[in-house]
């Protein structure tokens, strides 16, 4: 029995071989579509075995660690570029969704985060916690939805506080284009309109 058993192993391991020389074989001398499809699956399986290696990033101080890596590291397309405008992710969105996924980040039940990627290629990361605020995410939307005016008053000049009344705590990662910057524990922050005008958005600082 041990030596069948042996023998085997053996005949798997020459099959493993030959299946592996004949695919290496296609991928590097078959031209076409068919080639083009060999080279997508290999990249394909390349890209999940990567991000199924990342331990999940579950802590705020994590998280901003793993969305500066998806910029800075090349590790999400989303970020690479620098926008034409403005551009801001939201954690509920379906695009912030995706970088969560790619990016193997587990947010806490009820805490929310947005990223700003900016034209200048300054980058800013907004985490803001439940704990903190005594308040989740979702009921914070819900909130500024029914009372908007207790957010934002744009009555106001841009640098007044009093455009923004309601402040709240969240943590902030703010970087340059090269990636120089900090992370800014516990600090002030404040809730308006989107960078398109609609929604909802957090962001660092009174104003």
């Amino acid at each position: 029995m041990r030596k069948q058993k042996g023998q085997g192993i053996v005949e798997y391991a020459l099959i493993l071989a030959f299946v592996v020389g004949i695919g290496g074989l296609l991928y590097t001398n078959v031209n076409g579509s068919l080639a083009d499809s060999i080279r997508s699956v290999f990249s394909n399986v390349d890209t999940l075995l990567g991000e199924a290696s990342r331990q999940p990033a579950t802590t705020s101080e994590a998280i901003i660690e793993r969305l500066k890596e998806g910029r800075y590291d090349g590790l999400a397309d989303v970020l690479k570029e620098n926008p034409d405008s403005r551009m801001t992710i939201a954690s509920d969105s379906e695009a912030g969704r995706e970088l969560a996924r790619k990016l193997n980040i587990q947010t806490k039940e009820g805490d929310g985060w947005f990223v700003d990627l900016y034209p200048t290629g300054r980058y800013v990361i907004t985490y803001y916690a439940a704990d903190a605020n005594k308040l989740t995410y979702s009921e914070l939307k819900k909130d500024y939805d029914d009372h908007r005016s207790k957010y934002y008053n744009p009555e106001y000049g841009e640098t007044d506080t009093r455009r923004y009344p309601t402040k709240v705590t969240i943590d902030e990662g703010n970087y340059d284009n090269q990636g120089n910057g900090k992370v800014y524990p516990s600090t002030t922050g404040h809730v308006g309109p989107g960078s398109d005008g609609s929604g909802m958005t957090i962001y660092p600082g009174s104003y």
